[in-house]
């Protein structure tokens, strides 16, 4: 048993393998106080004994960072371990303050009065009956915010042929104040992600968006690898990793792992620790989710499973693609080839903050 840190250019790893189970916690860098941390626990939901979970707040301290951004997983494993220990863990976003809001559409915009947009120009209003808006009250004044919704996601793109969000009022200060108010709201509304385009960070750059890239390799290489395809043999096996990864009980993997089975334009390779799965779009392939189990990492397996991803696009595709806003999965995709096509910003709205208690 034990704990270690490996220190690398864009983020740390810290690997702690005790009794109860297996935990990663990858650190990348936003600035020299505060950290984004990646959280993977095999198995699913485990909880540290006291020992192992003031190691792991101890090994977090080590690392220098004061404030640490992560997303738990249901059974607040990393909050649990370290609140109490040096650090105490609480909501990175509030959610809303109370401020008065009001649900509009871009129909109910005061067309009277000298409104800006983001970029400091007057709206465009074509094209968006599709948005949800939020009108804030501001005291003698108003600001909205006009966002896509999608399932869990809010999107507020401006750079796209479609628009899908905007935000709006009489000055500059104000759109930074519907922006951020509408992030707060979508908090409380229980939404999970936050995703905006590059144009919009001025608005944004207190909540430390990740930025998520979209990365593209053209003419993907047929590639000798040791995965193999989804089976009877292998199905125990796939659904235990659905379950760490998804962080969902064994019966909610089993019915993904069915859905994607039956779906035509999925594929599913498992091998001993990690899995791949790969959609078929026309004549692109997305390599639509990678994952290699805490215990097994550093064994090169993320190599196997991409060899293994490339290959099987090859025989339908001429193009793959994926996303991604993990530092060392990057490298990753890099190495094979892939090259970033475009960004965006995404705020994870149910991330929690770790500050670490000062020393006496």
């Amino acid at each position: 048993m034990s704990t270690f840190i490996a220190r690398g250019n864009s983020c740390d790893v810290i690997a702690l393998r005790a009794p109860e189970g297996v935990a990663s916690v990858e650190l990348m860098p936003l600035d020299h106080e505060i950290a984004r941390a990646f959280l993977h626990c095999s198995p699913r939901g485990f909880r540290l004994s006291d020992k192992w979970a003031w190691k792991l707040s101890e090994s977090l301290a080590e690392t220098g960072y004061s404030r640490i951004l992560a997303r738990d997983n249901r059974k607040s494993t990393l909050g649990n371990a370290v609140s109490g220990r040096g650090w105490k863990a609480g909501p990175a976003i509030a959610a809303h303050s109370g401020q008065k809001c009001h649900m509009v559409t871009t129909h109910d915009l005061p067309l009277d009065e000298e409104l800006i947009d983001e970029h400091g120009c007057a709206p465009e209003l074509a094209n968006t009956a599709h948005m949800v808006g939020l009108r804030v009250e501001l005291g003698a004044r108003d600001a909205w915010a006009f966002y896509t919704d999608e399932d869990e996601t809010a999107r507020i793109v401006t750079d796209s042929e479609r628009k899908l969000g905007t935000l709006i009022a009489t000055s500059k200060e104000d759109v930074g104040l519907a922006a951020d108010h509408l992030v707060r709201f979508l908090v409380t509304a229980k939404k999970k992600w936050a995703v905006f385009s590059p144009d919009l960070l001025e608005y944004i750059a207190h909540l430390h968006p990740a930025n998520a890239v979209r990365m593209e390799l053209e003419d993907p290489p047929q590639c000798e690898h040791s995965v193999e395809p989804l089976s009877k043999a292998n199905r125990g096996r796939a659904v235990t990793l659905f379950s760490e990864y998804y962080d969902e009980s064994r019966l909610s993997a089993m019915m993904r792992l069915r859905r994607y089975a039956r779906d035509k334009a999925f594929s599913v390779h498992v091998m001993d620790g990690g899995f791949v799965i790969l959609r078929h779009e026309g004549d692109e392939g997305l390599v639509f989710d990678i994952y290699v189990t805490p215990s097994r990492q550093e064994e090169g397996m993320g190599n196997e499973l991409m060899r293994c991803a490339l290959n099987t696009v090859s025989e339908r595709s001429s193009k793959v693609y994926l996303r991604t806003s993990y530092p060392r999965a990057r490298a990753l995709y890099e190495k094979f080839g892939f090259r970033q096509t475009s960004s965006r910003l995404v705020v994870r709205l149910d991330e929690v903050l770790l500050t670490r208690a000062p020393s006496r």
